[in-house]
């Protein structure tokens, strides 16, 4: 086997077309992370942007595209906004992701919403559960099913709409907002909302508002993305922006206004945009991990999600690297809520990191993570 990374840029016509058949090969990349074209465009707005390719007698048989950072370090591509990826790799291949990394010469990768491969585990990855909802039976079926796990939760949801109805004249649903406004409000309502909670604001950077913009006017032949709103009384209550291939709608951001929450106006958008999947005959709605809110009452299936580090064979010896290590151990030997602090304060870190690409971006967001809140 032949390993090469490539900017994009660099990547012939052949390379991108072999790219798209290995993934549309494959069910199991029918995340819309998996599209050849979030790649391309994240690749416009950063230029750390890699694509690694591996080819066995000229054919491409792997792709995995990620960001190469200082330290020959690898980081997911489109982080801390991709939460799904993994090498896309031809069926019946065996291509481990720590011979993946080795064959590109990298010292390894931290690693988030990984797509575990069952032929090959990684002990120090952490597993949990990402939470989808399969409409495959038709939204009737479903929501009897779901009423039937969560009884006390869709009472309380047919008394929030009651009360929809009781104080607002009507009740609007758009399933594909194109305003500028609806846009505009979803960034300053989730700004706020990381200002209000203390996490690093991931869309301060330019790279990720150009992002963004860019996947918004984008539409290719599986991949999109879509931005649902939900308004009472032509007021704005709740707004989700989705990355959507054909089968799976992801979904991404979401924010709601303070002043409707008496409505439950997550929970409302959530339903109204399941129901309309289920028409549209989009099959899976893709939560991603963690039961809080409105997952575990509307998803049914789980699919495997992991975390952690992948290193190359190689190992690395800078200086940031043993100290990464040696923190991570730090977080299991420790008691308490010392191990705790500490793993949350990583995991802080870690989101700084991936979304400032220059020294003093994260320097900067390294201390504005002290002086807002309690790590």
């Amino acid at each position: 086997m032949k390993f090469a990374l490539y900017r994009p840029n660099e990547m012939s016509v052949e390379l991108w077309q072999a790219y798209t058949a290995l993934r549309n090969a494959r069910a199991i990349y029918d995340d819309p992370f998996f599209d050849p074209d979030f790649a391309r465009l994240v690749g416009e707005v950063r230029e750390d942007t890699r694509i690694g390719v591996v080819t066995r007698a000229d054919e491409v048989i792997s792709v995995w595209p990620l960001h190469l950072r200082p330290g020959n370090w690898a980081r997911p591509i489109g982080g801390p906004f991709s939460d799904w990826h993994a090498p896309i790799v031809k069926e019946g291949i065996e291509l481990c992701p720590i011979e993946f990394l080795s064959g590109l010469g990298l010292s390894g990768m931290t690693a988030f919403g990984y797509m575990p491969d069952p032929d090959c585990q990684v002990p120090s990855m952490e597993r949990v559960g990402a939470n989808m909802t399969d409409l495959s039976i038709g939204w009737d079926a479903f929501m009897a099913e779901q009423q039937k796990r969560w009884p006390k939760h869709f009472k309380k949801m047919r008394r929030v709409y009651r009360n929809v109805e009781r104080d607002f004249s009507g009740m609007s649903f758009e399933w594909d907002d194109r305003s500028d406004a609806s846009y505009e409000r979803l960034l300053e309502l989730k700004r706020a909302q990381f200002k209000r909670t203390g996490f690093h604001d991931v869309l301060k950077p330019q790279w990720a508002r150009d992002l963004l913009d860019r996947l918004r006017h984008f539409e290719g032949e599986r991949f999109r993305c879509r931005l649902v709103s939900m308004s009472y009384d032509d007021k704005p209550a709740a707004l989700e922006l989705n990355l959507q291939s054909d089968k799976i709608l992801h979904g991404w951001l979401t924010a709601f206004e303070p002043e409707m929450s008496q409505y439950s106006p997550g929970n409302m958008l959530v339903q109204e945009v399941l129901e309309k999947m289920a028409i549209e005959g989009v099959q899976i709605y893709d939560a991603g991990p963690g039961l809080d809110h409105y997952k575990r009452h509307y998803s049914n299936i789980q699919w495997p999600v992991e975390t952690g580090v992948l290193r190359g064979q190689r190992g690395s010896f800078a200086p940031s690297r043993l100290a990464g290590r040696a923190w991570r151990a730090g977080e299991k030997v420790l008691p308490g809520k010392a191990g705790t602090l500490m793993a949350r304060a990583r995991r802080r870190m870690e989101q700084i990191a991936l979304s400032e690409t220059s020294l003093g971006a994260r320097i900067g967001g390294a201390f504005g993570a002290l002086s807002q809140r309690e790590l």
